[in-house]
């Protein structure tokens, strides 16, 4: 697998992890009532997935954002990645 799209998949894959426990924390600490919206709603499921959908997009493109402008310009230090 080519280098620079390894980095891409593992950066993406960081920060949609990173998004989700930001989430599963908010649920679960019950942060602007988002755990109790969630737990009176009778589409639990379609709740969930919406907020793990659009935490993990945001926080995804975040990181990897992040990564990009962080990355080393000399190919010495590139390949050290």
């Amino acid at each position: 697998m080519p280098k620079l799209v390894r980095f891409v998949l593992i950066n993406s894959i960081i920060g949609i992890v990173l998004g989700w426990l930001i989430a599963a924390a908010m649920v679960h600490f019950n942060i602007g009532n988002l755990g109790e919206l969630i737990s009176h709603t009778n589409h639990k499921v379609a709740a969930v997935a919406l907020l793990g959908l659009t935490f993990g997009i945001t926080f995804g493109f975040a990181y990897l954002a992040t990564a990009v402008m962080l990355i080393p310009t000399s190919k010495d230090d590139f390949d050290k990645l």
